[in-house]
């Protein structure tokens, strides 16, 4: 009672100002009442927002939040009051009718100091408030009390420095000659020891006087073996006659006042031969006679690494505009190929003896656009276009062709889980990433070995050690072969564009940062297991899809669509794509009406806008493009579903706005049923 009394008194001294955030009208009138009338100034703000806002502008003293409130609620508020600078240290006392341990601790963890539970208690009320209160008076006060002390004590310390100084002054004074003697010695031995460039000074007559420890360390020598004895003889160049002959000429040139330089290789202590970058400078007296010789090489290695990462980089773009020139001509003439191949197909009985050309043709028209895709994937302008697959079935149909890559001398092994693993990937891509890693085990098994591929179900339900998987099922791919193996630094990089253990010119270093780029599309997993010696395994991880409701329809079983009667409008510039496409909705009930261009299309828009249903609009196209046919047939009518279609890269089609969300998309080649589909996909 003594304390609450004294609380009180101080309330009324002080005339301390509260803000109250309720959303309750009635709290709100209780608690305003009751701490006014003991001299509290009192704030009220209805929600979190504004009471955040409010207490960031007027500061109270304290503050009373409410935890159950509409929009944020009390512990989002208190966490927003104490992240900001100017409300930081405010106290915040939380008013709640919740009692449970559960909801104290969330407030104490958002930063409330304490918590009044409703109904309110007049006199725990004010004891509260009033403890806080005082509690952060005495806090400010011992802030200041510090903050006078610190001063007085940097104060103090500035003095004691200052005489110090003066005393040290004396002492440098005395000894000034013998210590600026000695410092400079250091500062040009420390310079010159931790250079980074090879360093040495010599005599004109090419003895070398000393060698710096960059040089030393990089050759594994000592000073003994180097100092005082003729530079040329040194290991460094003393190993090749013809090196060691173009240095003598160097130092002589150097020796006549002539700045040298050259581009040299050597080997260091470790074995690895290193580009420098290596020149020899005359230092002349006043009379300007060369007194001194400065040997430096600066070590080019990485340099030249990456000029020739550079120049390969700029192949692969070179390629990567290559593949973008031939897919839209490329996609055009297979869209014709496989699309009346198709229709030819359909159009045969079973047991005609021209079937099976039709079906090889439609083979090689497979095999043609999986070339095109592998291509564009290397180029990393390939369309992804993900789906519900089978994992063993993807294994399946490439190990033929994996066999081919790997050679003769290297047994291959499949070991594919009985259980259907349905994952939702791009088939070409996972095509591309088997290669990949089939030809990387190739490589490490120059002399014969085992590559095993392997799939299997893992069903994780707590954290795995290295790998950021969330607990479900997943399926596995693994790549394991018996090579060579690689290093743990190896390791850590093998994703890196660029970069590779193989000999200059036998790898891009590039084919394991795009498998690592097609596994992040895929929202997976991959890690590396290795040691040298005893072979690589690397395992692939893909969340399974739900295989008894998601199964996946081989596509020689599909049926065709359903045709219908809508009447569409065909934007194609290519005679035989438009030719397909207007002949197959044509055979399955549906009016047509076809267009050259863009401009064309919307020329015919204008003509038959009250029949027109659906536009088919080819995204590259002269004279007006298919976006911009869109947004002009959109200005002049009600807007009208669209389907585009393209034959172009990814990047191509992006730039051209077609590939953003919610809009219908389909690529080139295509056959009759990937059409139909498409379209009854749009109008459903």
């Amino acid at each position: 009672m003594e304390s609450s009394r004294k609380d009180r008194a101080w309330i009324i001294e002080n005339e301390p100002v509260v803000l109250i955030i309720d959303d309750d009208p009635n709290n709100l009138a209780i608690m305003t009442d009751l701490l006014e009338e003991v001299n509290f100034t009192v704030l009220a703000a209805e929600d979190g927002d504004s009471g955040v806002k409010r207490a960031q502008y007027a500061v109270p003293d304290l503050i009373l939040l409410d935890i159950m409130m509409p929009g944020i609620d009390g512990y989002e508020t208190c966490r927003r009051l104490r992240a900001h600078e100017k409300t930081g240290d405010i106290p915040v006392i939380c008013m709640t009718a919740l009692a449970e341990t559960e909801h104290k601790l969330r407030g104490f963890a958002a930063g409330c100091v304490d918590y009044i539970t409703k109904p309110f208690q007049r006199e725990e009320v004010l004891a509260r408030v009033g403890v806080h209160l005082r509690l952060r008076k005495l806090t400010r006060e011992l802030k200041g009390a510090n903050d006078s002390l610190e001063q007085r004590v940097q104060e103090r310390t500035a003095q004691l420095e200052e005489l110090n100084r003066d005393l040290q002054k004396e002492v440098a004074e005395r000894k000034q000659t013998e210590e600026a003697l000695r410092s400079s010695e250091r500062t040009f031995q420390a310079i010159f020891d931790h250079a980074f460039e090879l360093m040495g000074l010599m005599t004109p007559s090419g003895i070398l006087l000393q060698s710096n420890r960059t040089s030393l360390d990089f050759s594994g020598l000592d000073q003994c073996q180097v100092v005082n004895k003729v530079f040329w003889e040194s290991h460094w160049w003393s190993q090749n006659a013809e090196l060691k002959a173009q240095l003598q000429e160097a130092v002589a040139k150097a020796a006549a006042g002539t700045f040298v330089r050259f581009e040299v290789t050597h080997r260091g202590a470790d074995e690895n031969l290193r580009y420098f970058d290596f020149s020899i400078k005359p230092v002349r007296d006043e009379e300007g006679k060369v007194v001194l010789l400065i040997p430096e090489g600066r070590d080019i290695t990485d340099r030249r690494e990456l000029g020739e990462q550079l120049r390969q980089s700029q192949k692969m773009e070179a390629v990567g505009t290559l593949a973008g020139g031939i897919a839209h001509d490329f996609n055009n003439m297979l869209t014709a190929i496989i699309g009346f191949g198709s229709i030819l197909d359909m159009q045969l009985e079973e047991g005609n003896p021209h079937k099976h050309y039709v079906t090889e043709i439609l083979s090689a028209s497979d095999r043609a656009v999986n070339l095109t895709k592998g291509l564009l994937s290397f180029s990393r302008k390939q369309v992804i276009e993900p789906g519900p697959r089978r994992l063993n079935d993807i294994v399946k149909r490439i190990d033929r062709f994996l066999l081919r890559i790997i050679g003769e001398d290297i047994e291959f092994k499949t070991v594919l889980d009985p259980r259907e693993l349905v994952i939702n990937a791009d088939s070409g891509q996972l095509e591309q990433v088997l290669m990949n890693l089939a030809a990387n085990a190739r490589d490490a098994m120059s002399s014969g070995g085992t590559l095993l591929i392997r799939t299997e179900r893992l069903d994780v339900t707590d954290n795995c050690p290295g790998l950021l998987l969330e607990p479900g099922a997943y399926a596995v791919l693994s790549v394991c072969d018996t090579g060579t193996g690689i290093g743990e630094i190896a390791r850590q990089r093998i994703f890196e564009p660029f970069f590779t253990t193989k000999e200059p010119g036998q790898g891009t270093g590039l084919g394991l940062s795009i498998v690592y780029g097609i596994i992040q599309q895929h929202n997976g997993e991959i890690s590396v297991y290795s040691e040298p010696g005893k072979g690589t395994t690397f395992k692939i991880y893909f969340k399974l899809l739900d295989s008894a409701i998601r199964k996946v329809v081989p596509a020689a079983s599909r049926l065709l669509p359903s045709g219908g009667t809508e009447t569409i409008l065909v934007a194609e510039d290519d005679c035989n794509v438009r030719k397909f496409i207007s002949h197959t909705l044509r055979e399955f009930g549906y009016q047509v009406i076809e267009a050259l261009d863009g401009e064309d299309a919307v020329s015919k828009f204008a003509r038959h806008k009250s029949a027109i249903q659906l536009l088919i609009l080819d995204v590259v196209m002269p004279r007006m493009n298919g976006k911009e046919a869109y947004q002009a047939i959109c200005k002049s009518a009600v807007k009208v579903p669209v389907l585009f279609l393209s034959g172009y890269t990814a990047d191509i089609i992006s730039k051209k706005g077609v590939l953003d969300e919610g809009i219908n998309f389909i690529s080139k080649p295509m056959t009759p049923h990937d059409l139909l589909a498409k379209v009854r996909a749009v109008f459903a």
